[in-house]
């Protein structure tokens, strides 16, 4: 029986790229979502097994509103992926640039390639979208030569667009990374992971993060991530979000009886394998 698998996008875009490397062409169906908030209701309400959802990008940053979506829905990181983002400019096979009029294709993907569109483009209307491949979609469908878009190859080759413009991404180093994500906490094979993720509230007193810190330290762990968001209505409380890479599964959970004294309030979110993912 495959996994359905609830993905931010449609057919040829990142997300289900990232689903087929990590879950196998084969034993998955995808789910198509228009945002991150129904991606997140569909794994809720039971309508997917796992969720493939964007966390950072090596370029636009860091995908804020995901870590409170996150938090809020308290689901179970199982597993991360990178995932080598390659953006091409695509149109109707024969048209000419010159009559391209807009382009578009989703926020992060044009922040992304904002120097090659300023330089070659800077007179065409950028047009934010849902998705990268919805956006070659709905050239192939409307037919219209005015158009084009920003998306994958896979994308261009499902819908019957031509690259005009290939691999133009502001930094070629363009990867994002990826959580695997279930509704419910799963058990942990102690032996086969490695990195964890964890968010805590810590009092607003002098030197408590640095504490934290101090702790990570201590138990020779490895801190790869560390974010901070304000608590909505309270000044100057935060949260923080920690990923935090161990060689003993041990040393973490000396990490987690430690932040009971350290925060007030703490939640690991995750425990996983950590992609060591190989830059081309």
């Amino acid at each position: 029986m495959s996994n359905r698998i609830v993905i931010q996008g449609y057919p040829g875009c990142f997300h289900g790229e990232a689903a087929y490397r990590y879950f196998g062409d084969a034993s998955i169906e995808l789910i198509p979502a228009d945002s991150f908030g129904i991606l997140a209701d569909t794994l809720s309400e039971h309508k997917a097994d796992y969720a493939i959802m964007a966390i950072e990008n090596s370029i636009a940053g860091t995908i804020l509103q995901n870590y409170r979506i996150l938090r809020e829905y308290g689901f179970w990181i199982s597993g991360e992926i990178y995932h080598r983002i390659e953006l091409n400019l695509m149109a109707l096979p024969g048209v000419d640039k010159k009559h391209i009029q807009t382009i578009s294709s989703h926020p992060m993907a044009l922040s992304q390639c904002i120097s090659f569109l300023k330089s070659e483009y800077i007179n065409t209307k950028l047009i934010e979208s849902e998705d990268t491949a919805l956006s070659a979609l709905h050239i192939s469908e409307l037919q219209d030569g005015s158009q084009a878009c920003i998306a994958s190859k896979n994308a261009a080759k499902l819908y019957g667009l031509h690259i005009l413009n290939e691999s133009i991404e502001t930094n070629k180093l363009n990867y994002t990374r990826f959580f695997i994500l279930h509704r419910e906490r799963e058990l942990v094979n102690e032996s086969e992971v490695d990195k964890a993720s964890v968010y805590i509230k810590i009092p607003d007193k002098k030197g408590q993060l640095l504490k934290v810190l101090q702790c990570i330290q201590d138990l020779n762990l490895n801190l790869s991530k560390l974010q901070s968001f304000p608590v909505m209505g309270k000044l100057r409380e935060y949260f923080f979000h920690m990923d935090v890479e161990f060689e003993e599964y041990s040393q973490f959970q000396n990490f987690i009886g430690q932040l009971f004294n350290l925060s007030t309030e703490s939640k690991v979110l995750g425990v996983y394998k950590r992609d060591d993912f190989q830059i081309a």
